[in-house]
């Protein structure tokens, strides 16, 4: 009898002390993640505006905070041509960084601009993209939000926060908000 007792408290204590490894519980997230958005507000003089800009230009550093909570900079609106829910592929080009770290990428910003780098490839409005390439793991439902104000050949910058629905669960899990310093949408021509 107490020998099974050692052993259980043995395997209890073990148990305790895996559980009580993990300093990684969603409030500490959404606490980091707060942090890296505040740092790189302030470390690149960001402003964030209250509305959309009633001429829908934005200066280099405003950024509107959608409904969703994506953050939102348009740098060119493109050329009218809209995106239709459902039927239009869009290839997206990007500068990307993750504002944590985390065992699989750090801070360094990934270019998806170099030749030889494909773009993530999906139809507006599916929930996900239509090829799989090394580029696709930053695929995120909520890179629409821009294409309600935005269309063919346009860019922008975005702020995903690693919390909101619709995210990439590989972000989303980790708790690593991603912060895409250009993102070029090009329309399918067909």
């Amino acid at each position: 009898m107490k020998k099974s007792f050692n052993t259980v408290l043995v395997l209890f204590t073990l148990l305790l002390i895996v559980s009580c490894r993990s300093d990684r519980t969603y409030s500490n997230m959404l606490e980091a993640q707060e942090n890296a958005i505040d740092r790189l507000i302030d470390e690149n003089g960001f402003e964030i505006l209250k509305s959309y800009p009633a001429d829908g230009v934005f200066k280099d550093n405003q950024f509107i905070i959608l409904d969703n909570g994506v953050y939102l900079n348009v740098i060119d609106s493109g050329n009218g041509n809209r995106a239709v829910n459902g039927s239009t592929y869009v290839f997206s080009r990007f500068y990307v960084k993750c504002l944590i770290e985390w065992q699989y990428m750090d801070t360094t910003t990934i270019d998806c601009f170099k030749n030889g780098t494909e773009p993530i490839i999906y139809r507006y409005g599916s929930s996900s993209p239509a090829q799989d390439n090394n580029s696709a793991i930053f695929f995120s439902t909520l890179m629409f939000s821009a294409l309600e104000y935005v269309g063919d050949d346009s860019e922008v910058k975005l702020i995903i926060p690693f919390h909101i629905k619709g995210n990439n669960q590989t972000f989303q899990s980790a708790g690593v908000p991603l912060f895409f310093s250009k993102i070029r949408f090009r329309f399918d021509p067909q």
